[in-house]
């Protein structure tokens, strides 16, 4: 496994999430059946964790795979922001911005959660586990009586329980002070842990395939099926945009800053501080800053120029874009298309 999963704790302290998501593939060495050496190689995994992995090892390269699958989901949300989710070469992945309880923080966690659920659910699915199959869903009360229900699902029940018992093992095993700033941000990750683990489990819905002569769809035979990651993202997203800030109080539970607000329920993302303006690089924050990304002139989004370059000011410069265009379908069976090249401006921020 490379050498993090990516998004989980401290980052530094937490899962190492880079061991989780960056190499399953490249040292398939280390999966051979019953080579204990690739939970004690893994750094950062919790003693509860390395226990979970001896238990449980064909999961690893699946729950690697669900961290690569949050990091990129993340960096997609984020493209067009000053903070846009980019990783770093050490064992962070995202540097010491995660050491923020940020809601930053919060939504790599969240989303994180989300994609090993994912891909442990999916996994089950193809068979690729040996401790679970299809899902056993019960049949939806709603659905017509003469479809039929049992095709393979996505197990997203084990995938939720097994990433619920593998990803909050190393929180719940901290042991800080009641009312500490310590168990605050305990509580915080557990909570956007399980967010995002929900966002998945309650967007999973009924998919169906029709049967019969000619396309007649006289029968349908229908499943569970996990949703397209990007709408686990995009609802994750809204999420982030109206994640509630919260403290810790001496009874050790987090309340709301703002009591106006509704309370947060377990699908919503919450956060501890306030988050950097990511305009400047600060070695001490994590931040890296604006300097160099490009910007949209005619923005007046996060994305613009302005905001992006935090009132900097922008540098423009000529771009030459190549594309293909003048597509023609010959018969049978191809596109052939020419390529256009293109000058076009374009903004970097000073």
């Amino acid at each position: 496994l490379a050498s993090s999963f990516a998004a989980f704790s401290d980052m530094s302290k937490a899962l190492d999430q880079k061991s989780l998501a960056m190499s399953p593939v490249q040292r398939p060495e280390m999966f051979i059946i019953g080579a204990q050496p690739v939970c004690s190689q893994l750094p950062g995994l919790s003693p509860g964790q390395r226990k979970l992995c001896q238990l449980y090892q064909e999961h690893m390269a699946y729950i690697g795979e669900g961290a690569k699958m949050g990091i990129k989901e993340c960096q997609y949300q984020f493209r067009q922001r000053r903070w846009n989710c980019s990783t770093v070469d050490n064992s962070s992945v995202f540097g010491r911005v995660m050491q923020i309880g940020s809601r930053e923080t919060a939504f790599t966690y969240a989303v994180s959660a989300a994609g090993v659920v994912n891909a442990i659910s999916r996994a089950c699915r193809e068979g690729e586990l040996s401790t679970c199959g299809c899902s056993r869903t019960a049949r939806p009360k709603d659905l017509p009586r003469d479809w039929l229900w049992g095709g393979c699902g996505d197990n997203v029940e084990y995938g939720y329980r097994f990433a619920k018992e593998f990803v909050d093992a190393r929180e719940r095993e901290k042991n800080f002070a009641k009312g500490s700033e310590e168990q605050g941000r305990v509580l915080m990750n557990l909570q956007n842990n399980e967010a995002g683990r929900r966002a998945v489990y309650k967007m999973a819905d009924v998919a169906c395939k029709c049967h019969g002569v000619s396309g007649s769809c006289s029968l349908k035979t229908c499943w569970l099926q996990l949703a397209e990651f990007r709408k686990v993202g995009d609802q994750l997203k809204e999420k982030y945009d109206s994640a509630a800030a919260m403290r810790i109080t001496r009874k050790g539970k987090l309340e709301l800053v703002n009591s106006r607000f509704n309370q947060p329920t377990p699908e919503d993302l919450v956060y501890v501080d306030p988050s950097p303006d990511y305009c400047l690089r600060n070695e001490t924050t994590g931040s890296l800053g604006t300097q160099g990304r490009i910007c949209n002139k005619t923005s007046e989004g996060m994305d613009g120029c302005e905001l992006m370059c935090c009132g900097r000011g922008y540098d423009q410069f000529k771009s030459v874009q190549v594309e293909r265009c003048h597509c023609k379908f010959h018969w049978c069976c191809f596109v052939k298309c020419k390529k256009c090249t293109e000058i076009v401006d374009q903004y970097v921020c000073k």
